[in-house]
């Protein structure tokens, strides 16, 4: 779960939460799961990768969260995510990594009965857990326009951080944007989120309909901080990681209570 090289980007994630200077919102954003894969090379192994995506989708409608799935090689870190949600009769945000769009549609097809939304994480092409297994690609406007265009309900870019993602906002309109960097695992030198956050918000809300953020949000008052920083969702990945793999789905629900001091 750590962050890329030194994992400066990550320690900036958490850090500038604190550090921003932002007045809480009154009221809290809606909170999802993130999308999370990988359990052998991301958390040790600690439990088969169906369980473990079963204990992270049943804790999150006991605990009245949302639901992200996420997207791997091989093939069933994709599936069993999806068939989760249709075992609990759940609907989520499914995130597919920048396959070419054939592999894409293809995974949207898979997963079209659960989805409330899809989308992709544009920045994964460097993720070093799949950048040598998977076909990816950098993703233009073009290539983003064409996914849009043939998936049927709203559609996500995650993982803008930077100007040069920006302008992918500006010009595919995207129904939601992730204002995301990997939980500091595609980059090492990145700002914080909360500061990117704050900086491209307002600026994204003008070429999509919804914002949502994820990494570094440790406490309830980064989470009224990201409301007020203009996202009405936040994503939520290693503390719901570390709840689950030592709780199981009971595990969603304690973190909720005890770190961010809801239910």
């Amino acid at each position: 779960m750590g962050g890329k090289g030194r994992g400066l980007t990550f320690i900036n994630n958490v850090l500038s939460w604190d550090e921003v200077d932002c007045a809480p919102a009154s009221g809290l954003p809606e909170i999802a799961v993130a999308p999370i894969t990988g359990v052998d090379e991301n958390i040790g192994d600690a439990m088969p990768e169906r369980e473990f995506h079963d204990a992270l989708v049943a804790g999150a409608k006991a605990a009245g969260i949302f639901s992200c799935i996420g997207d791997g090689v091989p093939d069933y870190k994709f599936t069993d995510g999806v068939e989760a949600l249709r075992r609990h009769g759940r609907m989520g945000a499914i995130i597919i990594k920048p396959h070419l769009n054939r592999k894409i549609l293809e995974r949207y097809e898979m997963a079209e009965d659960v989805a409330e939304s899809v989308g992709t994480d544009i920045d994964a092409c460097t993720l070093a857990t799949v950048e040598s297994k998977a076909g990816l690609e950098k993703k233009d406007a073009a290539l983003l326009v064409a996914l849009k265009r043939e998936i049927r309900v709203p559609f996500i870019i995650k993982g803008i951080c930077r100007e040069v993602e920006l302008e992918l906002v500006e010009a595919v309109h995207p129904d939601i944007v992730v204002i995301s960097n990997h939980g500091g695992r595609v980059a090492d030198d990145l700002e914080g989120i909360a500061v990117s956050l704050a900086r491209l918000a307002a600026r994204a809300r003008k070429h999509c309909g919804e914002v949502w953020v994820d990494g570094g949000l440790r406490s309830r008052d980064h989470l009224l901080k990201a409301a007020a920083l203009g996202a009405s969702r936040v994503l939520i990945a290693r503390p719901f990681i570390q709840g689950v793999v030592a709780l199981g789905a009971g595990g969603i629900a304690s973190v909720l209570a005890e770190q961010f001091g809801i239910g």
